[in-house]
């Protein structure tokens, strides 16, 4: 039979991974919107239009 220590860890430790993984997903699209921005700001909008 499975150890309810590993049991436990388990039930903390998925979550918890989960939440870091969401929050660092959302720095890459955080920072990917912010690049882009600042492009924009440099050359104009996209598609050549200024």
């Amino acid at each position: 039979m499975v150890d309810k220590g590993w049991v436990q860890f388990l039930l903390v430790a998925v979550p918890v991974m989960s939440l870091v993984g969401a929050w660092l997903a959302l720095r890459v699209v955080d920072g990917r919107a912010r690049r882009r921005q600042a492009q924009e700001e440099d050359d104009g909008p996209r598609g050549g239009a200024q």
